[in-house]
């Protein structure tokens, strides 16, 4: 049978509140131990997101394209997709169509046809070490 707190001497009580303390305290231990666990895991994770961040950034290029103009005749039997095929860099565009769009804009043409023999101003992608 149990004895009832008010029925416990002082040293029981003491010993009662001592072990309650001990309880409290070990529970606080591991609730900070969790929380310090938990933040190691956040910062080893979010420095290694960033690092990995930092070294992508960093890893410029040696060598890079510069966008020139040049004038180019339109050749007999040519038109603007045959200047596509040999001038579109796919790096910088998505397909003929959009390099033919720039060429139409920058010579101000309404549509497609050209005449050979007249001359058009193309985009033109170069390394830099061309250029030099």
């Amino acid at each position: 049978m149990k004895n009832s707190i008010n029925q416990l001497s002082t040293s029981e009580l003491r010993e009662l509140k001592i072990r309650r303390n001990r309880i409290r305290r070990q529970r606080q231990l591991r609730r900070r131990v969790a929380i310090g666990i938990a933040a190691i895991i956040i910062i080893l994770s979010s420095s290694l997101g960033l690092t990995s961040f930092l070294s992508k950034a960093a890893e410029t290029p040696d060598e890079y394209k510069v966008k020139t103009y040049s004038s180019v005749m339109v050749p007999f039997g040519s038109g603007l997709k045959d200047l596509a095929r040999v001038y579109t860099d796919f790096d910088y565009y998505d397909s003929y169509d959009a390099y033919i769009k720039e060429v139409m804009f920058i010579n101000h043409l309404s549509d497609e046809d050209v005449r050979p023999g007249n001359y058009l101003i193309l985009p033109v992608y170069v390394d830099s070490t061309e250029l030099g």
